[in-house]
């Protein structure tokens, strides 16, 4: 072949290549357009306009990242502003929301937070545990003390820097904010559930609650990026249905008259085990966080994926960045575009206890 095809053919191979790569690349992780189960609308009580015109304001022009946000005041819509009807990926508030649907099915007597990993026939295949690291029970992992310091899927660069040595501590002496732990709890909650966390989430709770945008497909798993036996287990949901989970949780687990959530579990879940090294928490319960300041819960995912939930002030508040919708929109999206921080659900929170406690004049 002469030089001249060589090039050719080289040409139109790369091409093909980049051409796959590039559709690869671009495939959708969920169908945003998926039909909820049982969409229904929650009652609105708007703010002030000029109340709201202040908030949006800050958010555009002194906000880093918030592509969505509401606020909800007794169970009624203060302000919607942005994509709040677009699922996006929750990163880690996935961790709270599942802590969710663990209180569901230890309310059903599915799950015994004292079972070890042991009893539960839990291990890793390419590095198996350690007898000490098998007595780890569901509750020190649902408060990241299980003592099991091995490599994870998504996990960031604290949780690669900042982790124990192996053996380092015995199970329910540390905290470590272990995404270990958290995978490991999505297969638990499969296996003694008996159901995906998919359709856990979807008849469990978004149907009670009348979620808007969730379909049981927008529960994805993820192997990448590790070695272990337990895939990440990713949520996609909208700003407003994860506020309807905020409401649940500061309704002390009743929606309308139903019970969806026992207050016993919400208490548990809800109290500080830890005091974690952050100038936005100091407190960390069962995959919740907690700021005693504000007397405030809250769920905090990468890229700005934030709930609060205000209880002294019956308010819940999500603000949401979109981390796009496939690999290339992921990419783009974690280079190009601002994180979202928790001191802005924090300020935000901070103005509407103002607003509401005082009138406009």
């Amino acid at each position: 072949m002469s030089k001249r095809r060589f090039l050719k053919v080289f040409a139109a191979v790369l091409s093909m290549v980049a051409l796959i790569v590039l559709v690869w690349g671009c495939r959708p992780f969920v169908d945003r357009q998926a039909i909820a189960s049982n969409p229904v609308p929650v009652a609105s009580a708007p703010m002030t306009a000029e109340h709201a015109g202040r908030l949006v304001t800050w958010i555009e022009k002194e906000a880093d990242g918030i592509e969505a946000f509401i606020a909800v005041r007794d169970g009624k819509v203060l302000l919607s502003h942005g994509a709040v009807d677009l699922p996006m990926s929750l990163a880690s508030v996935r961790k709270s929301v599942l802590s969710l649907l663990f209180g569901i099915a230890w309310d059903r007597g599915l799950i015994d937070l004292d079972a070890t990993l042991a009893e539960l026939g839990i291990d890793e295949g390419a590095i198996p545990l350690t007898e000490t690291e098998k007595l780890a029970t569901i509750e020190q992992l649902l408060q990241s003390r299980s003592g099991v310091y091995l490599h994870s899927g998504a996990e960031t660069v604290e949780n690669k820097d900042g982790r124990p040595r192996r053996g380092q501590f015995l199970p329910g002496e540390h905290y470590f904010y272990n995404n270990w732990d958290f995978n490991v709890l999505g297969a638990i909650f499969e296996q003694q559930a008996g159901i995906p966390i998919g359709e856990a989430l979807d008849s469990w709770l978004a149907v009670p609650l009348g979620m808007q945008d969730f379909h049981a497909s927008h529960v994805l798993y993820d192997s990448r990026g590790s070695d272990s036996d337990f895939r990440t287990y990713r949520i996609h949901m909208s700003a407003r249905d994860l506020a309807r989970l905020g409401v649940l949780v500061q309704q002390d687990g009743l929606w309308g008259r139903e019970r969806i959530v026992s207050k016993q579990w919400l208490d548990r879940s809800t109290t500080p085990y830890s005091v974690p090294d952050s100038p936005f928490y100091d407190g960390f319960g069962y995959s919740w966080w907690l700021n005693s300041e504000l007397n405030a819960v809250l769920a905090d995912g990468w890229g700005g994926q934030y709930l609060l939930i205000d209880r002294d002030h019956d308010l819940v508040l999500v603000t949401r960045r979109d981390n796009g919708n496939s690999i290339l929109g992921y990419l783009v999206s974690s280079q190009l575009k601002p994180e979202g921080h928790p001191a802005d659900i924090q300020k935000l929170d901070a103005m509407i206890r103002d607003m509401v406690a005082t009138p406009v004049q």
